[in-house]
Parts: structure tokens; C-alpha cells; sequence
């Protein structure tokens, strides 16, 4: 109900700071989502299984200056350039591998995790995988790599497996076999390019097996305060911007869901509108729950309907041994009184007659049932 208009009505200011403040909000929330931080496989802030925040976190205990990028740093400012770059997934155009290259010329360190990036040798017929490696044995003591000397290169684990590549000319292998090695570092200009047969090494599951994490620091860090570059992987590896979720959506779908908060919060502001104070209204009498129980008990009393009230307590028991002995609602009487017998001890009998179809005759009679159902009670309640 509503009374006649106050001299005082809700000021128009006020309802439009609320719509503002309404929009304001959840503006904020597009924001929040598309500024988070994503969980795709080997991205360097994801703790997930095959997330690489491992590979960062140790390569910074191990002393190096790590970066976690989505883009290539400037091209006009080459103190921007790190020691070593890392390459997860190459996502790069043409004109930015490049620049990559070019970088690897004047003494930059490229590891690539991506075997179908063009940065890394061939791997053969797609046959040639890390499990052609053969017996660990086989591999022990064959390892080129100056920065791995020292490291039992048998013992690395790489999960999900890879593949072993086959360098068309010179370069140093590690972890080769007869059908080829599952690390190739190629010197390029005064560079190096390091070609990791996969992502299995770095992935968070893998670097702590084995020899993984010691194999993949000597790689990315092989000295303190080396500068560190860790791209993203995904769309915008290469350069491009951080994308979010609203990025996802299409133009006419953002104009379509833009239109409609539009049209609830003017609804909103249509449904709140307030014509005149508000008019107090008589409530219905609430009745406490313990004086329903003495009224309905009373009842039962004048009534003298101890069969009804001796139905209700055995009902109540059924739904209580159902519930705490993890059995059907509807199971029959004697299969409750067969497994709590079984599973608490309790008197068989006893479940008998309170579960039991006898009816209950008389005051007596039901003050009894009551007294045998709360023993049953304390017996389940000691047992289960």
C-alpha cells in the first residue's frame, strides 16, 4: 500500500547516482574478468598441472631476472632485449621471427619448447619420438651442450613425450639416440638457438621429476642475473595486447548485451519508484514453534488418539535409522530393524516394537514406545 505523496519524494539525483553507480559496477566486473590472469596449458603464471609458473619460480631461485611477456619487447629500444628469450608456443609472423633471429645474431639465447616452429631443426617423418630414445643407458655421456656438463641428461622425464630432431648441419646435441636428439642448440651468428624436443620438461607436472628441473635451468639460466624474456603463449605471443573475455565477443553481441543492461536498469529504476512513504500494515500473529508443539500435542491428548501419536514417533524413528544408517527413505520396517541391529548393536526385539505395526492402545503403551525409541537413539547415535 502506498499513502499520499510527501512534500519530501526520493530526489531525482539520488536515483540516477545509484544508476550510474549500478553501470559503474559492472563495468568493473568486465574488467576484473578480462584482466585476470589465464590458466592455458604452459602459460607462465598458471599453477595448473601444465602451467610453467615452476619453470619461473626456479629459474628465479637460481638467481636469474625473469619477465613473463605477451609481446616482443620494443625494437627501437635494445636495452630492452634480455640474455635469453623462451618460446613456449610460436605464434610469431614472419616479420616478427625476423626480428627474433635477429636478435639470436648479436648473441641473444632462444630456447623453443615448440617442435612446428620454424626456429627448429627437422624431426623426420613424424615416427622419431622420445621413445625411440631406447635404454637410458644407451644415452648416458651423450651430451654436447657446454652448459649441461655435469648433468646426468639420463635422467630426464619428459611428460607426454616428444620428439627427437635431426639437425641438417653442425650443432651441438643432447639426449640423442639413432633416430636423433631431443635437445639441439645451433649456433646462429653469435647466438643460439636451443630446440627442446617439447614442452615436456618445463610443464609444472614434469620439473620436478628426474633431471628436468636441473637440465631446464642450465638452459634458461645458465648464469646468475641472466635477463630472462618468458613469452606467453596464445594469440598475442607475438605482440598484439593482452586479450580478455570481452575481447571474445562480437560487436553486434556487445551492442545486443549493452542494450539490455540499459533496459533492466531502467526497469530497475521504474520498479524501485516510491509514490508516497510507506504505510505501516497490521502482521499476522507469528506462533512459536514450541507453543504449535504443545497446541498440536494438547489435540492429541484430548483426542485420546494414542494410535495416531504412536504412528508418528515410529514414523519419525524410520526417517532417523534411514537417514543415519545411509538407507532408502522407503525402506520396509524390518530390513531398518535387521541392519541396525547389525550395525549398532541395538536389541533386536526392541527395533521390533518400534518399528513394528502393533498399534498403540493406551497412555501407557506409547509412553513406553517413546522411552524404547530415544534408547534406540542414543544406541545409533554411538555407533554410526
Amino acid at each position: 500500500m502506498s499513502g499520499p505523496a510527501p512534500r519530501g519524494g526520493t530526489r531525482p539525483g539520488v536515483v540516477f547516482a545509484v544508476a550510474a553507480a549500478l553501470v559503474l559496477g559492472l563495468f568493473l566486473v568486465l574488467a576484473l574478468i578480462g584482466g585476470g590472469g589465464g590458466d592455458q596449458p604452459l602459460d607462465p603464471r598458471s599453477h595448473e598441472r601444465l602451467g610453467t609458473s615452476a619453470m619461473v619460480a626456479l629459474t628465479r631461485e637460481m638467481g636469474a631476472e625473469v619477465a613473463i611477456a605477451d609481446r616482443l619487447p620494443d625494437l627501437a629500444d635494445a636495452g630492452t632485449w634480455p640474455d635469453v628469450m623462451v618460446l613456449l608456443t610460436d605464434l610469431l609472423s614472419d616479420d616478427q621471427r625476423t626480428v627474433v633471429e635477429d636478435w639470436v645474431d648479436e648473441g641473444g639465447r632462444l630456447v623453443v619448447t615448440d617442435p612446428a616452429s620454424p626456429l627448429v631443426p627437422e624431426w623426420g617423418d613424424g615416427f622419431d619420438t622420445v621413445d625411440d630414445l631406447g635404454p637410458r643407458r644407451t644415452i648416458e655421456g651423450r651430451c654436447e651442450i657446454d652448459v649441461l656438463d655435469g648433468i646426468d641428461v639420463s635422467g630426464i622425464e619428459p611428460r607426454n613425450g616428444g620428439v627427437l630432431y635431426q639437425p641438417g648441419g653442425p650443432a651441438d646435441t643432447c639426449v640423442d639416440g639413432a633416430f636423433g636428439a631431443y635437445i639441439v642448440a645451433t649456433d646462429r651468428g653469435d647466438g643460439t638457438i636451443v630446440a627442446l624436443g617439447g614442452s615436456g620438461l618445463v610443464v609444472n607436472a614434469a620439473i620436478a621429476e628426474g633431471e628436468n628441473a636441473s637440465v631446464v635451468t642450465a638452459l634458461v639460466a645458465p648464469e646468475r642475473g641472466t635477463e630472462v624474456l618468458v613469452l606467453e603463449p596464445g594469440p598475442v605471443a607475438g605482440g598484439g595486447g593482452q586479450r580478455s573475455l570481452a575481447d571474445l565477443i562480437p560487436p553486434g553481441v556487445a551492442r545486443a548485451l549493452l542494450q539490455l543492461v540499459i533496459a533492466f536498469v531502467i526497469y530497475a529504476l521504474w520498479r524501485a519508484r516510491r509514490l508516497g512513504r510507506p504505510v505501516a500494515e497490521p502482521q499476522p500473529v507469528a506462533v512459536a514453534g514450541s507453543e504449535l508443539v504443545a497446541a498440536t500435542g494438547n489435540l492429541l491428548d484430548r483426542t485420546e488418539s494414542t494410535a495416531y501419536a504412536g504412528e508418528l514417533l515410529r514414523a519419525d524413528l524410520r526417517r532417523f535409522l534411514a537417514d543415519h544408517l545411509g538407507m532408502p527413505a522407503d525402506s520396509a520396517p524390518h530390513v531398518l530393524a535387521a541392519v541396525a541391529a547389525e550395525r549398532t548393536g541395538a536389541d533386536p526385539a526392541a527395533l521390533h516394537r518400534a518399528l513394528g505395526p502393533e498399534p498403540v492402545t493406551d497412555d501407557a503403551e506409547l509412553v513406553t514406545l517413546a522411552h524404547t525409541i530415544d534408547r534406540i537413539r542414543e544406541e545409533v547415535l554411538a555407533h554410526v
